[in-house]
């Protein structure tokens, strides 16, 4: 779809749709780095906009999407991205599956380490005695180079240009900036569901409890 213009919609501060398929949105992909607030959204997708499911058959929501992965027009892409601050302190306080010397580091050390991520009992159905626990997740790094990211800015960067250029793979796109979301989730849902077709919520049902919240 390189060859097709992008006429993005921007009916908020924080929310640009690409919408070019030409059939109802039944399905919705995110994508998003970790703690980057994509299980508020995902949450309040699922309570508020029943007419669609949300699925990673398109690859897990945190990874890069595998090169073979081809989307179909009824899924909307949604790319949430937060502020690089308060993202990056967050990632301190949680760094999910990152190698012990790298959680152990002081703030200032962590965010100028490469970045090494492993296979731990917090992932899926990774438990004491598989496999691969403890064995590096090879897909965390800079799969140009195949080298371990210079720090998570860097695997960040990498990511979220991965993720906007999806563009030129998938029909419909959406890109979500956390902040604007969480300030009022209410408006922002009505104005993604409305940009992409989607029936809106006749009530808006409110998150206040989620994983990796904070």
């Amino acid at each position: 779809m390189t060859d097709i213009p992008i006429e993005w919609a921007e009916p908020l501060p924080g929310l640009r749709v690409v919408k070019r398929g030409d059939v109802p949105i039944a399905r919705i992909q995110i994508y998003g780095s970790r703690c980057s607030g994509t299980n508020l959204v995902t949450r309040t997708i699922e309570a508020n906009l029943p007419s669609v499911t949300m699925t990673e058959a398109f690859g897990f929501k945190h990874w890069f999407v595998p090169r073979q992965s081809v989307f179909v027009k009824d899924t909307l892409v949604v790319v949430v991205a937060r502020d690089a601050f308060d993202w990056v302190r967050s990632l301190h306080r949680q760094p999910w599956h990152a190698h012990p010397e790298l959680k152990a580091q002081p703030f200032d050390a962590f965010i100028r380490s490469d970045w090494h991520s492993l296979w731990d009992e917090h992932f899926g159905h990774v438990e004491p005695g598989h496999p691969m626990l403890g064995s590096e997740m090879l897909h965390e790094r800079d799969p140009v180079t195949g080298e371990r990211f210079a720090n998570c800015i860097a695997k960040r960067t990498a990511k979220l240009r991965h993720w906007t250029a999806l563009t030129t793979r998938a029909h419909n796109v959406a890109l979500v900036g956390y902040d604007a979301f969480a300030r009022d989730p209410a408006t922002f849902t009505a104005a993604l569901a409305d940009a992409a077709g989607i029936p809106g919520p006749e009530a808006f049902e409110a998150i206040t409890s989620y994983k990796g919240q904070g």
